[in-house]
């Protein structure tokens, strides 16, 4: 068994220093794990589960991960089906590329993520080239990756024309057991752990205070996309509203 104490004396990172997570970490786990869904493909699962964990960045290792693997490319309705909102996990995790799906696929995407946001279960998602009725939805946090600097990625595309939905997270060479991994999975993955730890600090919180503080972020004036993951705005709002 590991005990806070123990937790708090993880080593730093400047990945986790960028985004504020350090000094979040310190305060320890908290009143108990937040598990964590990921849903991707089989190809990119194990990397995504590994992010948080001790191997890796250690910013939640004690909230159980489940794993549920789709296609790469799946339909909205397949996503559908797979996604559990009224299953265990309180946070869900998702990086898979959609294809484009009927007007009753989409419908039926959209329904299950209603179901999410009644539920009060954030969803994390990995945002692409273009948008799609997953990240579309209003509940739905899009994450894109950003350099260890705050820089936008340079595999990100933005368009200049569209104000940008979401945040910015870490997500090129970001350790772990299986080797650096890039891509705006791995970002996703940061801030989906980010929210568990949030959450374990501040249990009685609701799953609409944890997105909400997620979202403050930080921007900057001299830089175009989402806000900046910051962790410890996002506490210092939770210790207001949910402490």
């Amino acid at each position: 068994m590991i005990s806070s104490a123990d937790l708090r004396h993880r080593a730093r990172s400047p990945l986790l220093d960028l985004v504020r997570l350090t000094p979040v970490m310190r305060r320890g786990a908290g009143a108990g794990p937040v598990s964590v869904e990921v849903v991707a493909s089989a190809e990119d699962t194990p990397f995504l589960a590994a992010v948080t964990g001790f191997s890796a960045l250690s910013i939640c290792p004690l909230s159980p991960v489940v794993t549920r693997s789709v296609a790469q490319g799946c339909g909205p309705a397949e996503l559908a089906g797979v996604l559990d909102v009224a299953g265990s996990a309180r946070v869900l995790l998702v990086s898979v590329p959609l294809v484009d799906g009927t007007t009753r696929e989409n419908r039926v995407l959209h329904e299950v993520l209603d179901e999410a946001a009644v539920r009060g279960v954030p969803v994390v998602a990995a945002a692409g080239a273009a948008s799609s009725v997953l990240t579309r939805h209003p509940w739905v946090l899009p994450v894109l990756s950003c350099t260890a600097s705050g820089r936008v990625s340079w595999f990100v595309d933005l368009d200049p024309d569209v104000e940008p939905r979401g945040l910015l997270a870490p997500g090129e060479d970001v350790p772990g057991p299986h080797g650096a991994a890039t891509g705006n999975g791995i970002a996703a993955a940061v801030v989906a752990g980010a929210a568990a730890l949030l959450w374990s600090l501040f249990p009685k919180a609701c799953g609409g205070q944890v997105r909400s503080a997620l979202l403050i972020g930080a921007t900057h004036p001299r830089r175009f996309g989402p806000p900046l993951l910051d962790a410890e705005r996002a506490h210092e709002f939770l210790s207001r509203h949910a402490g």
